[in-house]
């Protein structure tokens, strides 16, 4: 039988904070994907806006990913959102600061995953 530690509360509040904040993130991705935008022009979309979409969307993933294996959910939302910032710039040729809205929102829920998983493996090694 698999030895069951009782974890501090400090790491099941960050880690539920977390979970609440990513679930929360996840319905707002679902609500946009699934609503109809009212300025669509009917023309096609760049490939360029599908890729950024994409990294986006593989952020969400990656929160998710995170309530089984915190420390890969996390570093996975953190890179894709730093390969979204990358790949614009690569393409656009400029960097825009309303994106640190979007880096406010996705990175304190990975954060406090990282935090979790090193706090939980910092007492498992005591």
């Amino acid at each position: 039988m698999k030895n069951k530690t009782i974890l501090p509360r400090k790491i099941l509040i960050l880690r539920w904070i977390a979970r609440i904040w990513s679930l929360v993130i996840f319905v707002f991705a679902l609500i946009i994907i699934f609503s109809p935008d009212p300025h669509a022009t009917g023309e096609p979309i760049p490939v360029r806006d599908y890729v950024l979409l994409g990294l986006l969307g593989a952020s969400v993933v990656g929160l998710l990913v995170a309530w089984l294996r915190e420390r890969l959910g996390a570093l996975i939302t953190i890179g894709t959102m730093l390969a979204r910032e990358l790949l614009y710039i690569i393409i656009e040729g400029k960097w825009y600061v309303n994106f640190l809205l979007l880096w406010a929102v996705f990175l304190p829920p990975a954060i406090m995953y990282l935090l979790a998983w090193r706090m939980e493996r910092k007492l498992k090694e005591i």
